[in-house]
């Protein structure tokens, strides 16, 4: 079996219009959820390259070691623990924003040096419906290791 390369982190990736001022959003949402906010340029280049079919043209990785363990805790779809609760609501702010296109949220327990190893959960979900998609990333869901969900304002 191969070995973990990496594990315990979200990314964010999008399309995006020239207008948009992404780093100041994405500055505020780290701020508001506990997490370090990396801009793609600083993100590990194994990370990108481990995760490249799922990412769009703009990147974000954010850090926080706990946040994952949070979905440990989710049993049952309608009892959502508050801090992905904080999160989810914060993610469908982005969505409502104008600049942004295709949110795709990728969340990682762990990732395998073997791609193949990996069990790959994707899904598409209106952006209100995230609960819905985030519910795949918990102990009861149980998706994968990686969880791929793509959001859109319209399916």
């Amino acid at each position: 079996m191969a070995e973990v390369i990496f594990d315990c982190t979200q990314f964010f990736s999008f399309d995006m219009d020239e207008n948009s001022d992404v780093p100041y959003l994405l500055t505020v949402f780290g701020e508001t959820n506990s997490f370090e906010v990396l801009p793609g340029h600083e993100i590990q280049a194994e990370k990108i390259s481990h995760l490249n079919r799922f990412i769009d043209s703009t990147t974000f990785e954010l850090q926080n070691q706990e946040f994952l363990g949070e979905f440990d805790e989710w049993f049952e779809l309608e009892k959502v623990p508050s801090e992905i609760v904080k999160f989810g609501h914060n993610v469908q702010e982005l969505c409502r924003n104008k600049h942004f296109k295709n949110l795709t949220i990728i969340l990682v327990r762990y990732a395998y040096s073997e791609k193949d190893d990996d069990n790959v959960f994707v899904g598409e979900f209106h952006r209100d419906n995230i609960f819905e998609g985030l519910y795949h990333a918990s102990v009861f869901g149980n998706s994968g290791n990686i969880v791929v969900l793509r959001l859109r304002n319209h399916i």
